[in-house]
């Protein structure tokens, strides 16, 4: 039984390999190779040859220093790290909030088999994420040293101990996770609160990397000694897998410790987490007036409700919001050296600076966009908005106007900021305020149209429509290319036409643009909403 539910927990996981999650009918055997290589390829290749290239350059300075235990720590850290990381979302989702949870919980089936296949999925998630660090690590290392059965087989024992303790780490990850999800009412803001602090992590974590290894590499000896002294723990770690058979014994012992308990703590929270409808606030009854909204207003929070109901949502077409504001308050912190920096690079052009930060402004607003999936998130449920006393353009008002204030607002705070920080003449500042936000609302109206052109209301899954539709697709790539041509233009006209000129021919080609779309989603848009 164990093995027939591990199976389905596999198919449930390759699904969108096997089944276009748009149409549910199977794909081809073709079209299913060609996704499994291009996956192996991005494992292998990409994410493996990454690796391969960092063994090659920290292994040799360290073993050969006499620090090889050193090497394991940094490779085994990144490797606990993707490993742990990577699985702990599909240890929460495939443990405690499988869809079939219910179903399986009713059948006569042992609570324990169940928890059993589904760890053995987390568990080869968590494989697949570490073997890519793993085997590189191991390979490089033996080609570089002087192989003994010992060192062989410490280090072998050593990575299959790593990937028991990336499947506790998960787990206990995904159980912290479950425990906040039940008692939180607004979920879907605490998914969002907990992607944008990974964001900022990695990104800390990737800036300082690359410097971190150079500067272990060149000052080995150094960064042996201090490692050895303030965590002896690491010293162990890292010596178990080279020669080590004292500290792999104690490796072991702490795996098999923490396999236990996550094992005791999932057994006993399981039923509890999995079968809990989280927090749910009482409701008491208030007599209160109701003030009455407009059709407009009522739509507009409506496509508002919809946005902040959904973490998907929310990340994926509303993560320029959160850039915008941390460009704002970078360029108050850093406008001075910014300013210097940018009209010494370009003093022989005027209004350049001005035309690049009006640039990386419009680019940041790309990233909110969206107006795109919102006619394909109508669904099957597209019929309760249409059957509403509105008419079919209200209705797509609405989505265009939810977007272009969700990007002018913060866009109009980055460009006051840099307004404030970075000396510039009245016409840049001009450039500054106006230019994003005829961008902004150009965006909205191009976003709408491809909504309304390349609609997909039999999705079985919201991530499809946001994350894999065409109209998302085309608005990135639109988006991407106006945000370029609006500073590349520039530079290569911006001496015969004078900045004042370029200027207002930007305002005027983008609110034409504009009008144009409008016009269509008026006329045409309309009808084929309505033909949905």
């Amino acid at each position: 039984m164990v093995w027939i539910l591990l199976k389905k927990q596999l198919l449930e996981v390759w699904r969108g390999y096997f089944f276009d999650a748009k149409t549910g009918n199977a794909r081809s055997k073709a079209s299913t190779a060609i996704r499994f290589a291009l996956f192996a390829l991005l494992m292998v290749v990409v994410l493996g040859g990454m690796f391969t290239g960092l063994s090659i350059v920290i292994c040799d300075p360290l073993t050969s220093s006499g620090t090889g235990w050193l090497y394991f720590v940094i490779m085994g850290a990144i490797a606990v790290l993707l490993g742990a990381f990577g699985a702990a979302l599909n240890s929460f989702s495939s443990i405690y909030m499988a869809k079939d949870n219910d179903l399986l919980l009713s059948l006569p089936i042992p609570i324990k088999t169940i928890l059993i296949s589904r760890l053995l999925n987390v568990y080869l998630l968590g494989l697949m994420y570490t073997v890519v660090v793993l085997v590189p690590t191991l390979i490089v290392h033996w080609v570089t040293v002087e192989l003994n059965v010992a060192l062989v087989m410490t280090s072998l024992i050593w990575a299959i101990l790593i990937t028991a303790l990336v499947l506790a780490l998960s787990c206990l990850i995904g159980w912290v996770i479950a425990k906040i999800n039940l008692k939180f009412r607004r979920k879907s803001f605490v998914a969002v609160f907990g992607v944008l602090v990974f964001l900022v992590l990695y990104f800390l974590f990737v800036s300082s990397f690359g410097n971190l290894i150079e500067d272990i590499a060149t000052n080995v000896i150094y960064y042996g000694e201090l490692v050895q002294e303030s965590s002896s723990l690491l010293y162990w770690f890292g010596l178990a897998a080279d020669g080590g058979w004292l500290a792999l014994a104690g490796f072991a012992a702490v795996c098999a410790v923490l396999l236990a308990l996550t094992w005791i703590l999932i057994s006993r929270s399981f039923l509890h987490i999995a079968t809990s409808s989280g927090k749910q606030k009482k409701a008491v009854y208030r007599e209160k007036a109701t003030k009455q909204k407009s059709p407009a207003s009522a739509l507009l929070m409506k496509e508002f409700t919809r946005f902040t109901s959904s973490a998907n949502y929310m990340i994926n077409t509303g993560l320029g919001i959160v850039f915008l504001v941390l460009a704002g308050a970078l360029i108050l912190w850093q406008g001075s050296t910014i300013s210097v920096s940018l009209h010494l690079f370009f003093a022989g052009i005027p209004g350049a600076t001005a035309i690049l930060l009006t640039t990386c402004i419009c680019m940041m607003s790309v990233m909110i966009d969206t107006a795109a999936p919102s006619v394909s998130l109508e669904g099957k449920s597209l019929w309760i908005v249409r059957s509403l006393p509105v008419s079919s353009w209200q209705i797509l008002q609405s989505k265009v106007n939810m977007q272009y204030i969700l990007t002018a607002v913060p866009a109009l705070f980055c460009s006051v900021c840099a307004v404030i920080a970075v000396s510039c003449t009245l016409m840049e500042a001009l450039m500054l305020l106006l230019v994003p936000q005829v961008f902004a609302l150009f965006q909205s109206h191009c976003d709408l149209t491809l909504g309304v052109l390349w609609p997909n209301l039999t999705w079985t899954s919201e991530v499809v429509p946001i994350k894999r539709g065409m109209a998302i697709f085309l608005s990135l790539i639109i988006g991407a290319v106006s945000g370029l041509v609006l500073g590349g233009v520039f530079f290569l006209v911006g001496h015969i036409t004078g900045f004042t000129l370029y200027f207002i021919i930007v305002i005027a080609i983008f609110c034409a643009a504009t009008v144009a779309l409008r016009l269509w989603l008026k006329r045409s848009g309309c009808r084929r909403f309505e033909a949905l």
